[in-house]
């Protein structure tokens, strides 16, 4: 029997799996060979202690750490050819890159024979059951390009990029947008636009952010972000709930922010609509996601679609101000409900075939 858990992580939801004592399986939301060998349907368990460890081990390697592959019990399901591969990936050292070829000569080492073939390398590299942890997504194409990833290769660049890996060819392809003259904007590209948030902060902080941006420029708005964070408490929600004639004053004769009157005080408004939609749903997150039962949608070349409108719609009804559907468009891309890098972008979003 196997035990299963989910993982809310900034590639998505992650699908956790074990026996009971070792790790057997991790996947991304989305990947070809889901579930992979594991026989029998999975039974959700969240207390088990590999679990308990397992998502420490993700809690600090999304926070930019580097822990040790040995610090889990693996228990990955295979052949032992596999076996090997997965031996031999987990080898690459952190925020490094190797070839498939280069693992073919490294297994046909291994297991003493004069050559192997990179393609039967690759089918093994795509059949990992442990994602991220058991490193697949650091063996890219001969030529550099990101190749061969079954959680999908915009997921394997933004792990490249998190370890640090050089790639500059590759990471100078981005969406035209974003201005390479501004680095806090190349940053946001690069780290934040499309990372899935269930933050409730976070969630507040963007909401604001965009209902600010109306009539004007996200780039405008994002150079005024740490302004706006220390003119707004940090986006406490409690205190931008409390906020009086008085405060709201106070935040029109602050130069550091866009002092417009009217979205100074729907954001007031909209704080506490925010929070009863919590009160409601648990928490602003469950709201928002619950509209695609938690799945990212993958669209490019729009600024309004038929989820934008309702969710504006819902808002609107609630009482929000600045929250058309063009404005919640872009909200739900920042916060990654709709995942829309442009075609050339490193982190474009390719259909697994």
């Amino acid at each position: 029997m196997y035990y299963s858990t989910t993982y809310r992580s900034p590639v998505g939801i992650l699908t956790l799996a074990s026996d009971g004592e070792a790790l057997a399986g991790l996947w991304i939301s989305g990947q070809k060979y889901y579930g992979g060998s594991l026989s029998g349907k999975m039974t959700e368990r969240d207390g088990l202690s590999v679990f308990t460890e397992t998502k420490d081990w993700l809690d600090r390697y999304f926070a930019g750490e580097k822990p040790a592959i040995c610090e889990l019990e693996l228990a990955p399901a295979g052949t032992a050819f596999q076996q090997t591969i997965w031996k031999l990936l987990c080898r690459i050292p952190y925020g490094q890159v190797t070839t498939y070829g280069a693992l073919a000569r490294q297994a046909a080492e291994v297991l003493g024979k004069p050559s192997m073939s990179g393609q039967a390398v690759g089918g093994a590299v795509g059949h990992n059951p442990i994602s991220i942890i058991i490193p697949c997504h650091r063996v890219i194409g001969s030529d550099g390009s990101l190749t061969g990833y079954a959680g999908g290769t915009h997921v394997k660049a933004r792990l490249l990029k998190l370890e640090g890996a050089e790639l500059p060819e590759l990471w100078s392809h981005r969406c035209r947008w974003a201005n390479p003259q501004n680095e806090r904007y190349l940053q946001y590209h690069d780290e934040e636009w499309g990372v899935p948030v269930y933050e409730d902060q976070k969630l507040f902080e963007m909401l604001v952010l965009e209902s600010f941006q109306a009539g004007l420029s996200w780039e405008c708005v994002l150079n005024k972000q740490e302004a706006f964070r220390k003119a707004f408490d940090g986006f406490d929600l409690e205190i931008v709930c409390g906020y009086g004639k008085e405060k709201m004053e106070e935040l029109k004769r602050n130069s550091g922010i866009i002092r417009n009157g009217r979205k100074i005080q729907a954001a007031v408004e909209n704080a506490r609509i925010f929070r009863k939609i919590q009160e409601e749903y648990g928490s602003f997150s469950n709201y928002l996601w619950h509209w695609t039962d938690g799945a990212v949608i993958y669209e490019k070349g729009c600024s309004r679609s038929e989820l934008s409108d309702t969710i504006s719609g819902d808002l609107k009804k609630r009482g929000m101000k600045f929250v058309g559907t063009t404005i919640i468009y872009a909200y739900l891309q920042a916060v990654g409900v709709i995942y829309s890098h442009e075609a050339g972008c490193y982190l474009e979003y390719k259909k697994q075939g």
